[in-house]
């Protein structure tokens, strides 16, 4: 099984954020917090300003006494799990972190007992933890029944991190090393699926039967037909494409229904529209992707048409790209398909019918 030049920008992204470095750096960032807003508690109780805040009608409420004596337990159990986390990675075993339970306990609690400069510091700092906590979080949720990132998320989350990738790590797929989707796998790793090229790869581990692979999240028809308008290098990212592929499906429900049609018209917003429309579950067969230690490769750049395996349809499968199209149960298959016509069943003793993409589109018969 070859990876695409995608593939493996997933597989470095989880394999980054499922790393001991990764969580390693969650847990200094909760120690800078936790300093800061231990040296804003001190200036506080130097300056008297308990004194000030103190009132009949809020009582105790806004004094930096009453966030130290509440809003403070939040930051050291979100420490203590951190360590938890990182002490369990010994045994193959992964968590999601408690940044939610931290930032809403805390949230709960007045800071005016904080400088306005220092709170905007602090609501930054806490801000920043709970950002690089959340991809941590979407690399190991099991609370639902599919993998959390998907493939608008996790483009996003490359354009944030590319640059520590200055070179892709190498990596191998190995198709001794497979498990079905709701079963423990049979290493600690990340996974990609061997039914659908463009189901996102996700992570698992050994340790736990937490640790078990989840359904694909996959692009459903919506997301297949704007990557065959928009291409990779494009899809997600370039908001004048995503909006043209808007405006030239106005008809479909799957976008007429949205709650934000109307004001997602835009380059900005036309992206999360389709993404928020654009994604199905699957049950999958996963192989293994292997990290290659210390080898990398150069970092291709996407091409423009959609990738071979993305014009590749089974039967009763509807066109997505006009042109030429065969299949591999008849010698006698080639045809022209429009956007829209569905794909035949080929009786043949082949199989299961699949139509793929013709790279010579001349000649012929329209």
């Amino acid at each position: 099984m070859i990876l695409t030049q995608w593939q493996k920008k997933q597989a470095a992204l989880l394999y980054h954020f499922s790393s001991l470095k990764y969580l390693e750096g969650l847990r200094d960032r909760i120690k800078v917090l936790r300093i800061f807003a231990n040296d804003v508690l001190d200036v506080s109780e130097g300056q008297g300003r308990d004194k000030l805040l103190r009132s009949k009608r809020w009582g105790n409420r806004n004094t930096g006494e009453n966030w130290e004596n509440n809003a403070w337990p939040f930051l050291g159990d979100f420490q203590r799990s951190v360590a938890r986390d990182i002490a369990d990675r010994k045994s193959n075993i992964y968590h999601k972190t408690g940044a939610y339970q931290c930032v809403r306990g805390i949230s709960e609690f007045s800071l005016q007992w904080m400088a306005p400069e220092e709170q905007e510091e602090f609501d930054s700092k806490l801000a920043e933890v709970s950002r690089y906590a959340r991809y941590i979080d979407d690399t190991m949720d099991r609370a639902v029944y599919a993998t959390r990132w998907n493939d608008f998320g996790l483009t996003m989350a490359w354009q944030k991190h590319a640059s520590s990738f200055p070179t892709l790590p190498k990596f191998e797929a190995r198709p001794e090393l497979v498990c079905e989707s709701g079963y423990v796998p049979p290493k600690t790793g990340v996974y990609v699926s061997i039914d659908d090229p463009n189901a996102t790869l996700q992570f698992g581990w050994t340790g736990s039967d937490q640790g078990k692979l989840l359904d694909s999240t996959t692009l459903n028809d919506l997301g297949k037909r704007a990557l065959a308008s928009v291409g990779r290098a494009k899809l997600w990212i370039d908001g004048d494409a995503m909006l043209r592929f808007v405006l030239a499906n106005l008809s479909c429900p799957d976008l007429v229904r949205d709650p934000f049609f109307d004001e997602s018209q835009t380059p900005d917003l036309a992206p999360a529209l389709v993404a928020g429309n654009a994604f199905e579950s699957k049950p999958s067969r996963w192989c293994f992707v292997e990290l290659v230690k210390d080898e990398f490769e150069q970092i291709e750049n996407e091409v423009e048409e959609a990738r071979p395996e993305t014009l590749r349809f089974g039967a009763g499968d509807r066109c997505l790209r006009e042109g030429f199209y065969f299949s591999p149960a008849s010698a006698h298959s080639r045809r022209y398909f429009r956007p829209g016509e569905q794909f035949p069943v080929i009786d043949s003793a082949y199989g299961k019918t699949i139509w793929q993409w013709d790279d010579e589109q001349g000649g012929g018969t329209i």
